[in-house]
């Protein structure tokens, strides 16, 4: 409530108080009729603001959402970018038009062989039980092959072990300079 609003409020309540003797059997009734008016318009009050409050909440729900959903479509996006621009540098570096290690002023770009291979099965009938996972229907046990492949087995019969590329950036090595010792005797 305002202070013109309380104001108003104090002025008719001490009307209600001074009235002569003759009413003082009215002034019971008047404050019980003037306390439930008052409670009455508290009670819309509490629900006005609670109807406010709702939609509100319901309002920044609704802006919650979608600046996820801008977010979500943001963080795809840069994804996306990033991955092209590793693409990229894998296939100017598959084409030999760099080098698997570039360095910059104070940045270096590193093309190295990843450290899990890939696998891919030729026939997934002709892999033998050792590769094969029990479970309810048998999966090819891909970590087992490469494992196998890494330490000489030849599995070509059934699979081709590849090792993809990956691109990693990261700072340049600081190079320490040499200490001229001819200088220091």
């Amino acid at each position: 409530m305002s202070l013109q609003e309380l104001s108003t409020e104090a002025i008719a309540i001490a009307q209600i108080l001074e009235t002569d003797d003759e009413e003082e059997d009215n002034l019971f009734e008047q404050l019980q009729q003037y306390l439930t008016d008052a409670t009455q318009v508290k009670i819309d009050g509490y629900c006005w603001y609670q109807e406010m409050l709702k939609n509100e909440i319901e309002e920044w729900k609704t802006k919650k959402k979608t600046l996820s959903e801008m977010c979500d479509r943001l963080i795809e996006q840069k994804e996306k970018q990033l991955n092209s621009l590793k693409q990229n540098l894998l296939r100017l570096a598959e084409l030999g038009i760099i080098d698997d290690y570039l360095m910059g002023h104070n940045k270096a770009i590193e093309i190295r062989t990843n450290s899990k291979p890939t696998v891919e099965v030729h026939k997934t009938e002709d892999v033998p039980k050792i590769y094969r996972q029990p479970q309810i229907q048998w999966t090819v046990d891909k970590q087992a092959i490469a494992q196998a492949h890494q330490v000489g087995k030849d599995v070509s019969a059934f699979a081709t072990v590849t090792y993809g590329k990956q691109v990693r950036f990261k700072n340049a090595p600081r190079r320490k300079q040499k200490k001229n010792i001819s200088n220091e005797q």
